[in-house]
């Protein structure tokens, strides 16, 4: 490779690990009273029209809670309708793998 092109890509490269950050907005947390709750497994409860109701596990990621059902082999990935939680007791999941909507209760949320 020639010195220019070598320039070239290097200036390149700078250019877009600048504009980079501006382009990739920062993954956000799931939030519940101002405090991140991501990474932990919660208890509760997981009800679906289709499914019925199940206690389960609960762990949040960001937009995503990932739910496992307690007496079942599903493990569910749900998209959650907010990421900042408000009531621990309604926590509204889309599964988009089996088009079912689940309301999660997270019962030791506060902990």
């Amino acid at each position: 490779m020639h010195k220019r092109a070598i320039r070239l890509l290097l200036a390149v490269t700078f250019a877009v690990s600048q504009l980079l950050p501006i382009a990739v907005p920062a993954a956000r947390a799931a939030m519940y009273e101002g405090r991140n709750i991501d990474g932990r497994w919660y208890e509760g409860r997981a009800v679906s029209t289709t499914y019925g109701s199940y206690r389960c596990q609960v762990k949040f990621n960001g937009d995503r809670a990932f739910i496992k059902l307690d007496g079942s082999s599903l493990q569910i990935v749900g998209i959650l309708d907010e990421e900042v939680i408000t009531d621990p007791h309604d926590i509204l999941a889309r599964d988009p793998k089996r088009g079912v909507n689940w309301t999660l209760e997270v019962v030791n949320l506060r902990h």
